[in-house]
Formats: C-alpha cells, sequence, structure tokens
C-alpha cells in the first residue's frame, strides 16, 4: 500500500479537462492497477486524469485512523492521446482495454465537472450501485453553480449524482434548496 504522499497526481498536466491537446480515451485497467497506469502514463508523457476520493478507515488492532487514496471509478482511467500511444500504454500490461468515446464534448463536459468539484475540495465518493433514472438537476446556486446531475434521497440527505457515461457515478452531497429541477421527479434507487 502506498503512502498518501507517495499517489500520483490525479491530473497531468495540471489543467482543465478541455485544454487536451488529443481526444480523449477510457482504458480499462486490470484489479488494482489505475494507479500505476497513472504512473506509466507520466513516465511515457500522456496526459491523464485519475480522479481520487480519501477514504478514511480505523485499524483493528489499534483502533488508529487509516487514510487511502482510492480512485473514484475503480478500473477506470481517462487520457488524451494519439492512437500512435495505445501501444505504449498496453506494453505496461496493466491495461485490459481501451475504450473510444465517441461524444468527445459530452465527455469531455462531464469529466470536467468532476475535476471542477474536486478542484473546489467537494467530497466525491464512489457509487457502485445500479440506479434507476431520476430527476435530472441544475445547481443555481453556490460554488456547483452550473452543475447538472441526477438528484436522489438517502438517508434524509438530498444527494447530487454526476453520472460520467462508461465509467459510473460520483456523489456530491447538496443542499436541495440549491437545486432546479430540469425533468418530472422519478424515484430513484439510492446508493
Amino acid at each position: 500500500m502506498r503512502r498518501v504522499s507517495e499517489n500520483p497526481p490525479a491530473r497531468s498536466p495540471d489543467r482543465p479537462i478541455d485544454r487536451a491537446e488529443y481526444p480523449w480515451f477510457v482504458a480499462h485497467v486490470k484489479p488494482r492497477q489505475e494507479k500505476a497506469l497513472a504512473d506509466d502514463c507520466l513516465r511515457l508523457g500522456i496526459e491523464y486524469y485519475l480522479p481520487m476520493t480519501v477514504k478514511v478507515t480505523r485499524r483493528k488492532d489499534n483502533n488508529k485512523p487509516r487514510k487511502s487514496v482510492l480512485p473514484l471509478f475503480a478500473g477506470y482511467l481517462s487520457f488524451s492521446s494519439a492512437r500512435e500511444a495505445h501501444a505504449g500504454l498496453y506494453a505496461t500490461g496493466h491495461v485490459a482495454g481501451i475504450i473510444e468515446i465517441r461524444h468527445q464534448k459530452k465527455f469531455i463536459a462531464e469529466l470536467g465537472q468532476i475535476y471542477s468539484l474536486l478542484e473546489k475540495g467537494v467530497p466525491l465518493e464512489p457509487c457502485t450501485m445500479a440506479l434507476a433514472e431520476g430527476d435530472e438537476v441544475y445547481i443555481e446556486a453556490g460554488p456547483l453553480r452550473g452543475v447538472r446531475g441526477v438528484i436522489t434521497t438517502v438517508r434524509d440527505r438530498e444527494r447530487l449524482i454526476l453520472a460520467v457515461e462508461g465509467l459510473g457515478r460520483a456523489i456530491a452531497t447538496i443542499d436541495a434548496a440549491m437545486v432546479k429541477p430540469i425533468t418530472e421527479r422519478k424515484p430513484l434507487t439510492p446508493c
């Protein structure tokens, strides 16, 4: 297990997602190889984004807190490169497959929202449960102003689900008074 300080940067180079020189792709990585592939991308000079979240657990033997930095989308790393660079990624031994993103503008906008939220310090957490369709909302106030997502009620709290197609979902807790519905309300299965 790596120390928190030994993790690769979430984004390299550190700039907005929409400033990438090449099209975006998603690498489906072998189990628990996301950070190793990020290290390889740094070494190969390939632009990437690996959103990560900090999870704090308690050790069973002495009850001390243990921080783990985990990928928000386990099993996936987004990268921007020319197609010629894909062979180098496969050669690392960490990649199971590469997914081509057909709708680049939509993917960049969604990934950009995740990047923006994490840069603002908004806590996101992985959500691995299958979700039904819910209300699409637009945040009108606060630091998340302009972000779109799907809302659900979880344990008496309103949560905004930011879906990134092909990767999964991330959850940010948001005050319901700050959102405006875009579509009709439909029930959504909580995470």
